[in-house]
Order: C-alpha cells, then structure tokens, then sequence
C-alpha cells in the first residue's frame, strides 16, 4: 500500500513538474502574414499550447502557390484534417483558424536545386489531396508505413521524400513535426525574411 502511494506521489509530483517546464519552454514563435510566405514554406502550429502528447509542435502544414493546373488557385496549405483528409486550405482561412495558435515558419535552405526540390514537393503534395487522414496520429501514432493515408506531418515528410529531400531527422516508423521542424537543411523564416 504505501508502495503505491508512493508511485502515485510521484508520479503526480512529475506531472506538476511537466507542467512547469511546458510552460515554461516555448518554441520560437512568429505573426504569419500571407505576404512573407514562398512557395514550399513550411508552417508548424502549436494549438495546444506546447501540450501536443508526443512533441511540441502539433500540427503542420506545405505552403503552396497553386497555378491551377489542378484545380487549385492561389495560395494555399496543403495540410492532413481528420475531418477532411488531405485538404488544400486557402491561406487566409488556414492563418484565421489558427490566429490563437503559436507558429513558425521553415524554409528549405539554399540547396543545390532547392527550386527543382520545392517544385516536386509542391507537386507530390497537390497529388495526394483527397487522400483519406490516418488516423493513428490522432493516438500520438503517427506512422509513416501507409501511402495511402497521411497525418499532417506525413503528408509534408512524403512531398518532400518524393523530391529528393528526406526531412525526417531521426528516422524510424514514426514522423512528428518536431522530426521536420529540426532538420538542417530548413531555416526560420521571419517578417524580414
């Protein structure tokens, strides 16, 4: 019994302290303004306010100007809904349901064919709109094994894998936004940028 008691201790002792710590270290974050955005842009949301279960960043996006050879018009972020699957959702409507929302931006480095890259990414990801949301990431499961369905971290990990560029700075079967968010070959981008 008071071996249990003690567990118990210590485990909400922990998780007071989770707290603390949570709240205490925040990720940089930005105003994201149509205007700063390029093509490939990448955009990392936090909704819940650093309590994604498994990273920091709980939600990502693929930025895209759309010429409308496929439908799509303007600019737009190619993104995984669990309500909608693989959407492309206007700018202006994805930054308004997200304004109370912690973000930052990434772009690809200056790499060798970093617009050929960006251009097949921006490709591979309007592809796959209407493609069904896994999910197994709405459990912090967020797998990487199935093409057919995509969670919003995969969905950017894949466009980009199909251009050459794997994102995934850890490797293995899952894919967080954290993994995409530290790679070294994508940059903060800011209101200057």
């Amino acid at each position: 019994m008071l071996r249990q008691r003690l567990f118990v201790g210590v485990l909400l002792l922990l998780t007071i302290l989770s707290v603390v710590v949570v709240r205490q270290s925040r990720m940089p974050s930005i105003e994201v303004v149509p205007q700063m955005l390029q093509n490939g842009d990448i955009i990392f949301v936090d909704l819940y306010a650093g309590w994604c279960t498994a990273t920091y960043w709980d939600h990502v996006g693929l930025y895209i100007e759309a010429d409308g050879s496929q439908g799509f018009r303007g600019a737009g972020v190619i993104e995984a809904t669990y309500n909608g699957g693989i959407t492309f959702t206007p700018v202006r409507s994805f930054l308004q349901r997200d304004a109370h929302a912690e973000m930052h931006v990434k772009r690809l480095k200056d790499v060798a064919d970093r617009q050929g890259i960006i251009d097949a990414a921006a490709q591979h990801a309007l592809d796959q709109v209407s493609k069904p949301f896994n999910f197994t990431a709405t459990a912090s499961i967020p797998l990487k094994i199935n093409p057919d369905n995509f969670h919003c971290g995969e969905i950017v990990w894949r466009a980009f894998l199909a251009a050459g560029l794997d994102l995934d700075t850890l490797g293995g079967p899952f894919i967080y936004p954290d993994d995409i968010y530290y790679h070294p070959w994508l940059e903060s981008v800011d209101h200057e940028s």
